[in-house]
């Protein structure tokens, strides 16, 4: 139930939920979470028949295991020889997705070496943490996603207006006055 009320949180789609419909897994909420050991064996199966290749099957089996908070995922990283870079990444999405210690998440997907898309619904799980302008702006300013999306633009502009006003001021004002990003943001300092 607790991965339940997290998914209608973050737009009923969890990051697992992208990263198994990327791999041509239909549903993903009706397989995720596995409500007996029959769902699991479903969900498995449907891993391994993915599209992705090996190493990336064995990570979703690694953020699975993660659920058990008792380090086996540890040992199947290192049964599977699984990079400690993807492990990360599993790592990050984990904590997004369970809203378990984000500041950690935060943390991890500061790392350069680590290539993480969907900064959108990353932004999204951060903005329901404890503490969301303080992480928002850390994953922005260490992470660097890119911020195309408006939803995404305003929501580190907020971020900063909560902690530094002049800052998001500032902010705004890197757009071109004829870009209707700029007056957005304004409307949505003032209001």
């Amino acid at each position: 139930q607790a991965i339940e009320r997290r998914r209608a949180l973050l737009t009923d789609m969890l990051l697992f939920d992208v990263l198994l419909s990327l791999g041509g897994i239909r549903e993903p909420d009706a397989l995720y979470p596995p409500q007996d050991v029959e769902q699991l064996e479903q969900l498995l199966d449907a891993i391994s028949n993915s599209k992705y290749d090996q190493l990336k099957r064995d990570c979703l089996v690694y953020f699975l295991l993660k659920w058990y908070q008792d380090a086996r995922e540890a040992k199947f990283q290192l049964s599977r020889c699984l990079p400690p870079q993807f492990c990360a990444l599993s790592d990050a999405y984990w904590y997004l997705d369970s809203g378990i210690t984000i500041e950690k998440a935060v943390t991890i997907l500061a790392d350069h070496r680590l290539v993480c898309d969907y900064a959108s619904k990353i932004l999204l799980a951060i903005s329901h943490s404890d503490d969301p302008a303080t992480l928002i702006i850390k994953y922005v300013r260490t992470a660097k996603p890119r911020l195309i999306e408006q939803e995404d633009i305003g929501i580190y502009t907020l971020a900063l207006a909560e902690k530094h006003l002049y800052e998001a001021w500032q902010f705004q004002r890197t757009f071109n006055e004829s870009d209707e990003t700029r007056p957005k943001l304004l409307k949505r300092l003032f209001e």
